[in-house]
């Protein structure tokens, strides 16, 4: 019997109003059990659900727990765009990106993945090292999610 799971990783970049970058990172995440029940419901045409279009970054730097179902300080959040990309198996990976514009000074040190533009189920949550994004930087951020 083959088993499945989800495994996921958040890249996180803050470019600056020249564009140059000023912070980059790599993160696992943790997938969240409410995000667990989505994923499961979407592969039934009986059940349904939302798919995962939205990331979001926040303040806090509490580590995720499995039975999260919001973030700790959510700042800002946007739709993104998805492609499905090859690692072990074809198009065995979701990967889901954005460009946030930052409107005021904050230091980001959480991300997560959601199926609505406010509230919704989280399907996963990391944090990562503290960094400053000030009025006019940009935070370009990828989570990509593999199913093996």
């Amino acid at each position: 019997m083959e088993k499945a799971s989800l495994s996921g990783t958040f890249h996180v970049a803050v470019l600056g109003e020249d564009g140059i970058e000023k912070y980059h990172n790599i993160v696992p995440n943790t997938i969240m059990n409410a995000g667990k029940a989505v994923v499961s419901g979407l592969m039934l045409t009986d059940i349904g659900g939302t798919a995962f279009d939205n990331i979001a970054i926040g303040t806090d730097a509490t580590a995720p727990n499995i039975t999260d179902t919001s973030m700790y300080a959510e700042v800002y959040r946007n739709s993104g765009t998805g492609s499905q990309e090859t690692t072990t198996v074809t198009d065995d990976t979701a990967r889901l990106t954005t460009s946030i514009a930052i409107t005021s000074s904050v230091t980001l040190q959480e991300a997560g993945i959601f199926n609505s533009s406010s509230a919704g189920d989280m399907l996963a949550r990391a944090t990562y090292s503290a960094t400053t994004a000030s009025s006019g930087d940009t935070v370009n951020i990828g989570y990509d999610v593999k199913v093996a």
